[in-house]
């Protein structure tokens, strides 16, 4: 049976469900004896599903790891794609939600409480707890950087979460939850420097512009100067994303603007755009976005109606 309990905010009610369920699971680790910790998840997602609205968790913060697809973060009202192996981190005054949840998504995730709000934070010492969460909350709320150490931790956490209940199983959930948190404040720290970031800026820019025309990593890499290896990590450090799916991103983007602003037909618009169908098109625009080309069309035209129709207050 699923239980319900309230994550709640001045302005939004969360409604968080505790379940286990094959494409997702969510655990209270307050019964576990870890009240700093009310949620532990996961999700698998074999189809594509609805988002969550926007919201708030009162007083926790917000972790989470993506493993695999691609997800749209909307943290203040900016947008942040989210690829494997990036952080997401979402404080307790951010307004945010998962604008998308593609088909094949799998994320780890938690909420940690307020130290002030906890009657145990994770058995450290008040001014201990103090240190981790001050750290915590001067991080971005995407962090790219080199996350196996996370990923294991989180993997050590449903370990032990799987054991019966005990001592032992207690003490390693906190051990576990607090590597999670060392290794993400590490990880923020130990970024490598850009060698070249006004070619690669430039290389952003002329992709951004005109994201229809075809490139190739080695001519990228020859423009930034550097090895194609470390152009793709260069490139990933700044945009968030790999150069390819920086530029389908791009390309996307572009396609929304079109549908929004033009009647030309679909196929013309992904041929114009470099997709080699408009099934290609389309397949990638509803992994991105949640919804067809053709749905979003109607939709924002629908929008748009609307908004003409209305009669202005004097």
């Amino acid at each position: 049976m699923n239980k319900v309990t309230k994550c709640v905010d001045r302005k939004r009610d969360l409604s968080i469900i505790y379940r286990n369920t094959p494409e997702q699971g969510v655990f209270d680790l307050a019964e576990a004896g870890l009240p700093a910790v009310p949620a532990l998840g996961f999700s698998r997602y074999g189809r594509s599903i609805e988002c969550v609205e926007a919201h708030r968790h009162a007083d926790c913060l917000e972790i989470g790891l993506c493993l695999r697809g691609a997800l749209t973060l909307l943290n203040n009202r900016q947008e942040h794609r989210i690829m494997p192996g990036d952080l997401y981190i979402n404080k307790p005054e951010n307004i945010h939600c998962l604008t998308t949840h593609p088909k094949s998504t799998m994320i780890h995730w938690l909420l940690i409480r307020n130290p002030k709000k906890s009657k145990s934070f994770l058995r450290l010492t008040a001014p201990e707890a103090k240190e981790i969460w001050t750290r915590l909350n001067h991080l971005p709320c995407h962090i790219i950087a080199k996350t196996d150490a996370v990923k294991h931790a989180f993997k050590k956490m449903f370990k032990y979460h799987e054991q019966e209940q005990g001592l032992w199983r207690t003490v390693g959930l906190t051990n576990a939850c607090t590597s999670i948190l060392m290794e993400i404040i590490d990880a923020s720290t130990h970024k490598s420097s850009i060698d070249h970031p006004q070619l690669i800026e430039q290389l952003v820019e002329s992709i951004r512009e005109q994201p229809e025309k075809n490139v190739s990593i080695d001519q990228l890499a020859r423009e930034a100067r550097l090895s194609p290896s470390l152009l793709i990590s260069q490139f990933k450090q700044i945009t968030g994303l790999p150069p390819y799916q920086f530029q389908l991103a791009c390309r996307l983007e572009k396609a929304k603007h079109l549908l929004t602003t033009t009647e030309l037909p679909i196929t013309r618009i992904a041929f114009d755009l470099g997709f080699c169908a408009s099934q290609h098109f389309s397949g990638h625009f509803k992994r991105a976005f949640g919804i067809t080309p053709t749905a979003w069309r109607k939709q924002t035209k629908a929008a748009v109606n609307r908004n003409q129709h209305v009669t202005p207050e004097f």
